[in-house]
């Protein structure tokens, strides 16, 4: 019957583990366990191929941004707008053709400011 007890502590990891836990933390003095935890050999697998799937998602990822990044730099390289930019507005006018005619808006919009302001101000009789 010892035989047998003797036997399972022998073919159980867990039990030898148990076994030997107490010296290994007496001897650290601070409570954990020496050495690596061991997992099950279908825990081990599962998780690499968990760690796996991971890597071929974000190797997918990091590909699908390097095709958007040189579509992009093609683009640049070009003198268009990039993709990400949107819709490109183009004038009939020259720069400076719009500059007066802004400069001529605002001069009104600053009239009209200065109008109401004048009327509000003005005491009523």
């Amino acid at each position: 019957m010892a035989a047998d007890a003797s036997r399972d502590n022998r073919e159980d990891p867990a039990a030898q583990q148990s076994m030997f836990g107490a010296r290994a933390s007496d001897s650290t003095g601070s409570g954990r366990k020496r050495g690596p935890s061991h997992l099950g050999p279908t825990q081990a697998l599962e998780r690499l191929r968990d760690r796996i799937d991971l890597a071929v998602k974000e190797l997918h990822r990091l590909r699908e941004e390097n095709v958007s990044l040189h579509k992009e730099l093609d683009a640049l390289r070009r003198g268009g707008p990039s993709p990400s930019d949107g819709t490109g507005v183009h004038f009939t006018e020259s720069a400076d053709q719009l500059r007066s005619q802004l400069t001529r808006y605002i001069g009104t919009i600053d009239e009209l400011i200065r109008k109401e302001e004048s009327a509000t101000s003005a005491p009523e009789a």
